[in-house]
């Protein structure tokens, strides 16, 4: 399903072109040119397992670029976006990224949707020295020495669905039920579940991972009614997300909570569920009420230009724009090593929050606050300031 959706209003007016296998993302320009267009170059899983979830991160990313050429460019030029879809493949990715950099020769690079196909493509950042910022990569492991030119820009794997387990322990939950997809970033939330299930006290009494694109949900369900757990947690990605609430169901097995990653935050999943999605629990990076530097105008912009309301992962997309323009501005320069140094160093002001890094690159102030879709509508949970609702249980959508 495309999200890729504009209107053609004076100033958020766009025009896409496509050329081969690539996106050329050429906004319309309201300064003169002083030079050649800045290009920023990236993949985004068009097609494939990651394709609902990335969309919104293109659009955000999109509407990044929009906004900055509105604002009269970079350096003084133009800035375009020039994107391949990845299929959701790590190696197509690797092939892309190459392209990216030694044929096409694009100013600067920002990293594909998911842990997993960052992960391969790291590689090639460090053997080229590009300083990305990295909006969709939450496994930590990423950033670590020898990776000198990644930069997170996200909250690490294992703050998602953080929240969940100690309020439900304080309600009277004790087991606990762990699934997840095999890939990068939900491995990483699937081992800092049951570690964080253990130091609580509660017992994780069914863990299994599974793979797409045809994992048996049905089985897993089945036994996960078996073990009857409190509380469910399942470390999904989109497909996943919508197949194990749908089996939960065929099983007719509910638990008190059920809660899962990538996923419920979208329009698309309640559309996918209806009323089996009440009360299931997720986790946001961002809200639409955050009280960050042009974070309103960001949601009325993004709603205006897609016709959709933005996720977090349209947050991220639009901020690794923020963060990369800041550093472009600050240092006056395109030069890779100015502005990897620039990012070490610096913090910037995004539409998630302050952007900073650990010296390995590593996020340090992004949060994963969590979510609940009650009555059809996706609710804030926490944090207590910012909360539109509070916690209910039991899962009622089954």
């Amino acid at each position: 399903m495309s999200k890729n959706k504009f209107t053609r209003g004076a100033l958020w007016s766009a025009a896409l072109f496509f050329a081969v296998a690539g996106l050329l993302f050429t906004p319309a320009r309201t300064v003169k040119a002083a030079g050649s267009p800045i290009v920023i170059g990236a993949t985004s899983s068009q097609t494939g397992a990651f394709a609902d979830d990335a969309d919104y991160n293109l659009n955000g990313m999109k509407l990044a670029v929009l906004e900055a050429n509105a604002h009269g460019g970079w350096l003084g030029r133009s800035v375009e976006l020039k994107v391949y879809d990845d299929q959701s493949k790590p190696d197509t990715a690797v092939r892309l990224y190459t392209r990216l950099i030694t044929s096409d020769k694009v100013s600067v690079l920002i990293g594909p949707y998911s842990s997993g196909i960052t992960n391969a493509v790291a590689p090639l950042f460090n053997k080229y020295h590009f300083a990305v910022v990295e909006p969709e990569a939450s496994m930590p492991g990423i950033y670590v020495p020898g990776n000198e030119w990644n930069f997170q820009g996200i909250a690490s794997s294992e703050r998602y669905l953080e929240p969940v387990l100690p309020a439900a322990k304080q309600a009277g939950a004790k087991t606990v039920a762990v699934v997840a997809l095999k890939s990068a970033f939900s491995l990483a939330c699937y081992d800092a579940r049951i570690a964080q299930a253990e130091k609580l006290g509660m017992k994780v009494v069914y863990q299994a991972t599974y793979s797409l694109p045809q994992p048996d949900f049905n089985s897993m369900a089945l036994a996960i009614k078996n073990a009857r757990p409190d509380v469910v947690i399942g470390c999904t990605y989109y497909p996943d997300a919508v197949g194990i609430a749908k089996s939960l169901h065929a099983q007719d097995f509910a638990p008190a909570y059920f809660a899962e990653t990538v996923g419920p935050v979208e329009a698309s999943f309640l559309k996918a569920l209806g009323p089996l999605a009440n009360r299931i629990i997720s986790s946001t990076g961002w809200w639409y009420n955050f009280k960050t530097p042009g974070n309103a105008e960001f949601v009325a912009h993004y709603k205006a230009t897609f016709h959709e309301e933005p996720d977090y992962h349209a947050a991220a997309g639009y901020g690794a724009v923020q963060i990369l323009g800041a550093a472009v501005k600050a240092t006056q320069s395109l030069d890779q090593n100015k502005i990897r140094n620039w990012l070490l160093h610096n913090t910037v002001d995004t539409v998630q929050g302050v952007a900073k890094v650990d010296p390995n690159g590593l996020a340090l102030k992004y949060v994963q606050e969590m979510v609940q879709i009650q009555d059809g509508k996706i609710k804030l949970i926490t944090p207590p300031n910012l909360a539109q609702a509070t916690l209910l249980s039991p899962y009622t959508g089954h």
